[in-house]
């Protein structure tokens, strides 16, 4: 995924009309195209970094408490707050990992204004981190970008401060006193990128160190050493943008199911009513002098019944026919059964534990009710009797 990685002018002097330098990276982070442009005109790629202008933000070095979440937000700005002439209540404080950690401090309205103002020209930037910390930093050395405004020195992985520009060829004073106060940590090098008035050779015996011209700039950027966006400045989690394709998916998704819903209801009811159909005609055909059709199953179960009725056999589903078979199949025991019950074509029978206490003596019960034309199953001491094909 291709990120863009643009780098701020002074906060206070950011507005949409600001020419700001850019770069592309690829996967990789190599750099794929440089350039200087308005905020309007800026390519537009899945991602955007920023690189904070060094004079907008103070790294501080500062040992951490054992904290997290909520705490540590709060802790951390009495942490900075020695280091700050400004009231900290307008300060916003955000720490790198670690016990012994870098503290980035900037001003709380003039980076919630930048972004709003990138945000109003559709840029959601994804990162942040202090201009200083993105300059490239190799074993020993220290890293020196000299602009016409200001300059930034990156010193240590996260160490870096901003710098005045270089005048009557003279080095920054605040790279010297970085040096004057680097004791053991002072550098083998220092790497300076820009325009430099004095020769290199000047500026390594007014330092001491010797000072190595950038001859051509970096082809791969720096990982983001420091992230700026963090707790009220966190990137959105939910970005319309990222979102519009599943959504569109998702709701055609919704759409078709929809439609096929509304079909298979269309489909089962022209089943029903077909259905429905054939059943009246069999309900005619069968008794002509049938009125009204309301419900043709139970019309022609009635019907059934009182053809059974009149020819003087009763409905092997009902009580007294059930009770009859089930008598017949009976062992021979008195006192064997304690209660009957019947419930919807069902009739359940308790017996006494004792009298089918082995299973030879109820599967001998089950198979001479099957032999009378019974569906039976026991559950404990309670035998369920069907007529057969009615379920068990």
């Amino acid at each position: 995924m291709k990120a863009l990685r643009l780098r701020l002018c002074p906060l206070a002097e950011l507005g949409a009309d600001s020419s700001l330098e850019f770069e592309v990276l690829d996967e990789t982070r190599a750099v794929l195209e440089r350039g200087r442009a308005v905020l309007a005109e800026l390519p537009r790629l899945p991602r955007t970094e920023l690189l904070v202008a060094a004079p907008d933000v103070l790294l501080v070095e500062a040992a951490l408490p054992p904290l997290s979440g909520a705490r540590l937000r709060a802790a951390l700005p009495a942490l900075a707050e020695p280091h700050l002439i400004s009231d900290i209540d307008t300060a916003y404080v955000v720490a790198s990992r670690g016990p012994r950690a870098t503290l980035a401090v900037l001003d709380r309205a003039l980076f919630a204004r930048a972004l709003e103002v990138l945000r109003r020209l559709k840029i959601e930037p994804a990162s942040a981190t202090p201009e200083q910390l993105a300059l490239p930093l190799s074993e020993g050395h220290w890293r020196l970008r000299l602009g016409p405004a200001y300059g930034c020195l990156r010193t240590s992985s996260l160490r870096g401060i901003a710098c005045s520009p270089a005048h009557d060829a003279a080095p920054p004073v605040e790279l010297r006193l970085a040096l004057e106060q680097s004791g053991d940590a002072r550098p083998q090098a220092i790497d300076v990128d820009g325009p430099c008035d004095a020769p290199a050779a000047a500026w390594s015996e007014a330092l001491g160190v010797p000072v190595v011209p950038v001859e051509a700039p970096e082809a791969r950027a720096a990982p983001v050493a420091l992230e700026l966006l963090q707790y009220e400045f966190a990137p959105r989690l939910v970005a319309w943008r990222a979102w519009r394709v599943p959504a569109a998916l998702a709701a055609l998704c919704a759409a078709i199911w929809l439609v096929g819903l509304n079909v298979d209801a269309w489909l089962m009811r022209r089943e029903e009513r077909a259905l429905r159909a054939h059943l009246e005609a069999a309900l005619r055909e069968a008794f002509p002098a049938t009125p009204v059709v309301l419900d043709p199953l139970a019309q022609m179960r009635r019907g059934v019944a009182d053809l059974r009725a009149g020819a003087g056999s009763a409905d092997p589903r009902e009580f007294l026919p059930l009770a009859a078979a089930l008598a017949r199949a009976l062992p021979g025991e008195r006192d064997a059964v304690r209660a009957l019950e019947f419930r919807d074509q069902t009739l359940r029978v308790d017996f006494e534990p004792r009298a089918l206490e082995t299973p030879k003596k109820r599967e001998l019960l089950l198979e001479s009710i099957s032999a009378a034309g019974l569906a039976a199953r026991f559950s404990e001491a309670t035998l369920s009797v069907r007529a057969k094909g009615e379920g068990s």
